[in-house]
C-alpha cells in the first residue's frame, strides 16, 4: 500500500487567540466600562479625546494595557489571515512571529512619540493629534474584531475583510485628519513625511521580512 502523505493543518489556535481576546474585553468592561463604552464609539463620539488629553491618563493603567495588548492582538491575527498565510502555514509559532513584530513596533513607536512630544514640550494640538492618532487605531481594533470573528467562522471569502478594514483604515486616516486640519494643514508636508515613516513603512518592512 503506498503510503499517502497528508499535512493537516491545525487551526484551533486561532480559536483560543479569539476566545483569549474576548477574556481581555470582558476584563476591561469590568475594570472600566464607561472608558470601553467610550473606545468603542470613539469614531462618533470626538469630544472623547478633548477629555482624555485634559485627564492625561498613564498609559501604564490596568485598562490601557489591555487595550493594548487586545489592539495589538487583533492588528497581527488579521494581517496574519490576510497577509501572510498564503507564505507560511497558519501554525500558533508563525502567529506569535508576527504578534512579537507588530507588539514591538507599537513599543517602539509609542515610545519615540513620548520621547519627541517631551523634548519639544508639544503644545495641546500635538497631544490631542497623538490622543486622537492611537485612540482611533484601539477603536478600530474594536471594530475589526467581530470582522475577524465572522470571516473565520461564518463568511470567509478574503474579499469581506480586506474591503471592511480598508474602510476602518481609511475613516480612521479621514478623523485624524477632520479632528486635527488646522495642524495638519499648517504643517502638511511633516504630516506626510510623518504618517509614511511611522504609520506605513514599518508595516511594510515587516511585511518584507516576513515574505522573502
Amino acid at each position: 500500500m503506498q503510503a499517502i502523505e497528508r499535512i493537516i493543518t491545525d487551526n484551533n489556535w486561532i480559536t483560543l487567540v479569539i476566545l483569549f481576546a474576548i477574556v481581555l474585553v470582558a476584563i476591561m468592561k469590568l475594570l472600566a466600562p464607561d472608558k470601553l463604552r467610550d473606545y468603542t464609539f470613539a469614531f462618533f463620539t470626538s469630544g472623547f479625546f478633548k477629555k482624555k488629553v485634559e485627564d492625561n491618563p498613564s498609559v501604564f493603567s490596568v485598562f490601557y494595557m489591555l487595550l493594548f495588548f487586545f489592539s495589538t492582538i487583533t492588528i497581527s491575527l488579521f494581517l496574519f489571515l490576510m497577509l501572510l498565510q498564503k507564505y507560511y502555514l497558519p501554525t500558533f509559532f508563525n502567529y506569535t512571529i508576527v504578534l512579537c513584530f507588530v507588539v514591538l513596533y507599537y513599543v517602539l513607536k509609542y515610545s519615540l512619540e513620548a520621547i519627541l512630544a517631551n523634548i519639544i514640550q508639544s503644545n495641546y494640538n500635538t497631544k490631542y493629534f497623538l490622543a486622537t492618532k492611537s485612540g482611533y487605531l484601539s477603536n478600530l481594533s474594536l471594530w475589526l474584531f467581530p470582522a475577524i470573528i465572522i470571516y473565520q467562522y461564518a463568511f470567509n471569502p478574503p474579499l469581506f475583510l480586506l474591503i471592511y478594514s480598508l474602510i476602518l483604515f481609511i475613516f480612521r486616516a479621514f478623523l485624524i485628519f477632520i479632528n486635527n486640519k488646522k495642524i495638519v494643514i499648517r504643517k502638511f508636508f511633516y504630516f506626510i513625511l510623518y504618517f509614511c515613516t511611522l504609520e506605513i513603512a514599518p508595516l511594510l518592512i515587516v511585511y518584507k521580512i516576513t515574505t522573502t
